[in-house]
């Protein structure tokens, strides 16, 4: 974490928020950076004078939710199409990816807005968005939503932490992936849960009419 706070620092506070917008855009597409710890690093700065509080907010979330963005239209785009075209034609796992589908537009969509405290979700979820053709406004609704809480709880975080930043956050942030994996957890054994009583309720053979009814 050290190395890469003494890596972006120069950069951050040469170029500021364009810098700040730059570096979320990368790591939410994909490039792996430690988006947490350059929230809660942001907030630091804005504790000693170097960024402001409301901007510094506003560009980190900007910044992430434009490379969601991005990568739902690419996954809508692209991602989709070569899928029925190559998915369907040579297997790879297409029935598996249908059934998926009809889970992420169903429940999934929760995981747009939870999937940002857990490392490695966030990328993942706004192309699968995309690739099952979850609506785009459905999907805005939970990123956006989603994205504002989490840039704004870990600017705030390292904002109030000030010089304390590197040694509590660690422990927060852990905490806190883990409170977030086992809510998703939650959401994913209910919808299972759910679909499995339909199912069963869908199984169940008609009641047998009586004579009255029949003779109705």
């Amino acid at each position: 974490m050290q190395e890469f706070v003494q890596l972006i620092e120069p950069y951050i506070i040469a170029y500021g928020y364009l810098a700040l917008f730059l570096l979320f855009f990368l790591g939410i597409i994909g490039m792996p950076l430690p988006e947490e710890t350059l929230l809660v690093f942001s907030g630091f700065l804005v504790s000693v004078g170097h960024l402001e509080l409301v901007e510094t907010i506003l560009v980190c979330y900007l910044g992430s939710v434009s490379a969601m963005t991005a990568a739902y239209w690419i996954g809508r785009t692209f991602g989709y199409p070569f899928i029925e075209k190559y998915g369907r034609r040579f297997g790879l796992g297409y029935a598996v990816y249908k059934r998926t589908e009809e889970w992420f537009v169903s429940i999934g969509k929760w995981s747009l807005a939870i999937g940002y405290f857990i490392p490695g979700i966030r990328q993942f979820t706004a192309y699968f968005s995309g690739i099952t053709r979850l609506p785009y406004p459905v999907f805005a609704l939970f990123t956006y939503s989603g994205g504002l809480f989490w840039s704004t709880l870990f600017v705030v975080l390292g904002w109030q932490l000030g010089a304390r930043w590197e040694q509590l956050y660690q422990l927060i942030a852990h905490n806190l992936a883990w409170f977030f994996l086992l809510l998703l957890a939650f959401f994913v054994i209910w919808s299972w849960l759910q679909r499995r009583y339909r199912l069963k309720r869908g199984k169940q053979p008609p009641l047998p009419r009586t004579k009255e009814e029949g003779t109705r």
